[in-house]
Formats: C-alpha cells, structure tokens, sequence
C-alpha cells in the first residue's frame, strides 16, 4: 500500500510546479512589498471603495499566509486524506476503489489536489496584484472590472478543474 510520501514520488512534476508556484508566489509578494504604502488599503467594498486597512508589515505577513499557508494546508490535507482513504465516494466507485486500482486512484486524486493548490496560489498572487494597484491610486481604488475578471477566470478554472476530475473518473470503455 502506498503511502503519502511514495505518492508525492508518483507525479514528480506536480509537486514541482507546486513548489515553484509557491517560491514564485512568496518571491511575488516580498518583491513588490516595497510598492505599498505604509498603511494598506486591503479591502474594498462592492463600489472599489477602501472599507478595511492593514499595516504594511501586517498586510506582507497576511498575504505571506495566504500564498504559502493556504495551499500547503489545502495540499497536505487532500494527501493526507487521499493516501490512506478506502471509502471515498467517487463516480464509478467500485471500478477506482477496487484493490488493483487503489493505489493509482489515491496518486491521481492527490496529484489532482495538488493542481487545485497551485490555483490557490495563482489566486493569492492576483488578488496581491489587484491590491497593488489599487493601493497605487490616490485615493485607493479596486478596480471593479479587474476584480471579476480574476473571480471569473479562478471559477473557470475551478469549474475546470472539476470537469477534469469527473472525466477521468468515467468507467472506461469495455470495464
């Protein structure tokens, strides 16, 4: 039976695009701390308007948590779940679950969960960008039309994401 770590050695190449996505995420954030100002806008209301401040450090180590914090909890939690669940409900459960299956089945769910953390953090780094810019109006100013655009392309994503999973969980043909 594998286990967590000999299923982060089945798909090598998404754990490393989730790691680089998690340097590349931090390098982001710590790079462009500099262009913030000392109090930061960091919520808006539905108008772009400032409702909500934070202090720059305050802020830096918010975002921190959230590009890093977030997908390594989301990830570590999806494996953890995966490598050693035998009841999941999945479609065409008896035909992924059976004992010939079962291993191949957990690495392509985590590897699967791991995608999803590297969109969280794809998703920390845009909501960043879009205080970046905000932050650099006077006065601050989110805007609306960049706003949804970053929500409509992350539940794509997402929606895609989970039209993925289920394509690959049909019952092959002739199975």
């Amino acid at each position: 039976m594998k286990t967590a770590q000999s299923a982060r050695h089945s798909h090598p190449l998404t754990w490393w695009v989730f790691f680089i996505l998690l340097v590349s995420g931090v390098s982001f954030v710590i790079g462009t701390a500099s262009e913030l100002p000392p109090t930061v806008a960091s919520h808006f209301d539905a108008s772009g308007q400032p409702n909500a401040y934070m202090s720059h450090s305050g802020y830096i180590r918010f975002m921190l948590c959230l590009a890093l914090g977030l997908p390594i909890a989301v990830v570590s939690l999806l494996t953890a779940v995966y490598s050693r669940a035998t009841q999941m409900k999945l479609p065409n459960r008896d035909y992924w679950l059976a004992p010939e299956r079962l291993d191949h089945t957990r690495a392509f769910l985590i590897a699967h969960g791991i995608w999803f953390g590297s969109l969280l953090v794809a998703l920390t780094c845009c909501a960043h960008w879009l205080v970046l810019l905000a932050n650099r109006t006077q006065p601050a100013h989110l805007s609306g039309q960049m706003f949804a655009v970053v929500m409509i392309t992350f539940l794509l994503s997402t929606l895609a994401w989970i039209g993925a999973l289920m394509l690959a969980l049909r019952r092959p043909a002739g199975e």
